[in-house]
């Protein structure tokens, strides 16, 4: 049997399935069967269509297998890129919060800083988080039917569980940051992997502009709801990856700046500081005249049009021979906002 094929007798006996349970569950609340008759066809016809889903999950999985994919290929195959997303996100919400008991986080080793990003933004989480609980009582004390009130309440109880996991999704999968390495992350989410030195400055710089993520003209946002406090200049421009519910909806763009939210972006930047930060064409530090970071930061005072300033870069010739101790940067990490 092709793929598509099996894709399609897999779909099939998942929707009988699901419409016999609906049905019978629905009989039986509304006291047309009896709870013994319903269990009766539960019995008959529900664990049979299971056994037979089971079968063609596991068929399907072990070609799956021997065409050389991974699990989660073989799971967005198997349940659709949607369900596979819900399916991650409710696995991974009950490993955070496994870390969070456990106060790990994710990543965590030897010369390993985590860089947090929570700190402002959970109080939306909390809010529905008590919200949630407020419901739960509510429901509880107003619902008169046991049925009902029984199933609500199951409903929120697991509704409790996604918003803590969501919370602690965030917490324990902070920014990581070693002497070679940096990764970017939003909750579970790798937005992008750097090499330490492609960071040429790292800046304390409060921006207001966007409070949800999104790349604004060569620069991405990872904000809270305040903005954001750090900026990371590039040494040259990379490819992230934005954070989406459904993994498969994910939108990549080619950025210079990272403005990012941080607990402690004083903490960050004394980091690169001390490592340094940025390398020059050979993958080495020099020094750059100091005539020429005058210029810059002139030609950046005066807001010139960025082509104009990399024809400056490329043409100008600077006759002093002073020189201080400020790391090379790209062409793409000059701009506007970061050099004065």
């Amino acid at each position: 049997m092709t793929r598509s094929g099996a894709r399609r007798l897999h779909l099939v006996t998942v929707v009988i399935t699901i419409l016999v349970g609906i049905v019978n569950a629905g009989l039986a609340t509304l006291g047309i069967l009896s709870p013994g008759a319903a269990f009766g066809l539960w019995l008959a016809v529900e664990i049979p269509l299971g056994v037979v889903v089971g079968i063609i999950t596991v068929l399907r999985i072990r070609s799956l297998r021997r065409e050389g994919l991974g699990w989660n290929a073989i799971l967005d195959e198997v349940t659709g890129k949607i369900a596979a997303d819900l399916i991650r996100f409710e696995v991974r919400g009950y490993r955070a919060i496994w870390l969070f008991v456990r106060r790990r986080y994710d990543g965590g080793g030897p010369g390993v800083v985590p860089l947090g990003y929570t700190k402002g933004t959970l109080g939306i989480p909390m809010a529905f988080l008590i919200a949630c609980v407020i419901e739960a009582v509510v429901v509880h004390v107003l619902v008169p039917w046991p049925a009902i009130r029984d199933t609500l309440l199951l409903l929120s109880i697991w509704g409790l569980i996604q918003i803590f996991g969501i919370l602690a999704g965030r917490i324990t999968h902070p920014h990581l940051l070693t002497d070679s390495r940096l990764t970017i992350r939003a909750g579970h989410q790798v937005i992008v992997e750097l090499d330490r030195r492609d960071v040429a400055r790292a800046l304390e710089r409060r921006r207001w502009e966007h409070t949800s993520p999104i790349v604004d003209d060569d620069a991405l946002y990872l904000p809270g709801p305040d903005g954001t406090c750090l900026d990371l200049v590039l040494t040259e421009a990379v490819d992230v990856t934005l954070p989406a519910f459904f993994e498969h909806k994910r939108a990549t763009a080619s950025v210079s700046r990272l403005s990012l939210q941080v607990d402690d972006p004083e903490a960050v930047v004394a980091q690169f500081r001390q490592h340094g930060s940025g390398r020059s064409s050979s993958g080495q530090r020099r020094e750059v005249p100091a005539a020429e970071v005058r210029r810059t930061r002139l030609a950046c005072s005066k807001r010139l049009d960025r082509r104009v300033l990399d024809a400056v870069e490329h043409h100008e010739q600077i006759g002093s021979g002073k020189r201080c101790d400020v790391p090379v940067r790209s062409v793409h990490a000059v701009r506007v906002e970061n050099c004065c």
